[in-house]
């Protein structure tokens, strides 16, 4: 199912830079386009660059917190990523970031900023997927933004977007003759 804002989110929030999710049909044959066949496998991805999901929604640190909320609310995502006017990355707002902060903050007057956790670990696109997973495992987060050299946002990774490619990669074992 393709991620979408809706207009009446667009309109309603225009920080939202138009990065949005890109459909799970693009995320799978990202880096994955000069097969030689129909019938030949393709190589399973190594790279960030070749599994991130591009179009993130992005949310500026000074937004009211409720607009967070909103955004997670009615659209299929699960983080929000923080970054100034020029898209350099300053934070994450994930769903369990807004569960916890529902009860101890004026959603009213609370701003992004307030609630998103700083300072995120981040990936860039050719961080191997193997050091992505131990960057996951050993924080314990659920999503690492991609950047490039100058911390502008590239995209996203999550746990979902690693767990696709392991299966993938399982069923290739699997469906190999022993």
């Amino acid at each position: 199912m393709p991620m979408k804002v809706s207009s009446r989110n667009v309109g309603k929030y225009p920080e939202v830079q138009g990065r949005m999710s890109s459909t799970r049909n693009e995320r799978q044959t990202r880096g994955h386009r000069n097969k030689a066949s129909a019938g030949d496998i393709a190589p399973p991805p190594r790279r960030i660059g070749e599994l991130m999901t591009t179009h993130v929604v992005q949310l500026q640190p000074h937004k009211l917190f409720r607009e967070a909320v909103d955004l997670l609310a009615q659209n299929p995502f699960r983080h929000l990523l923080v970054g100034d006017p020029d898209g350099r990355i300053l934070g994450v707002i994930s769903d369990r970031d807004v569960l916890r902060a529902a009860d101890c903050y004026d959603s009213e007057t609370t701003l992004a900023a307030d609630v998103m956790t700083p300072e995120p670990i981040t990936v860039n696109v050719d961080t191997p997927l193997s050091s992505a997973v131990a960057l996951v495992l050993d924080h314990q987060v659920n999503c690492l933004p991609v950047v490039d050299a100058d911390g502008l946002i590239q995209g996203i990774i999550t746990t979902t977007d690693l767990l696709k490619a392991f299966q993938n990669l399982q069923l290739r074992i699997e469906k190999t003759p022993e």
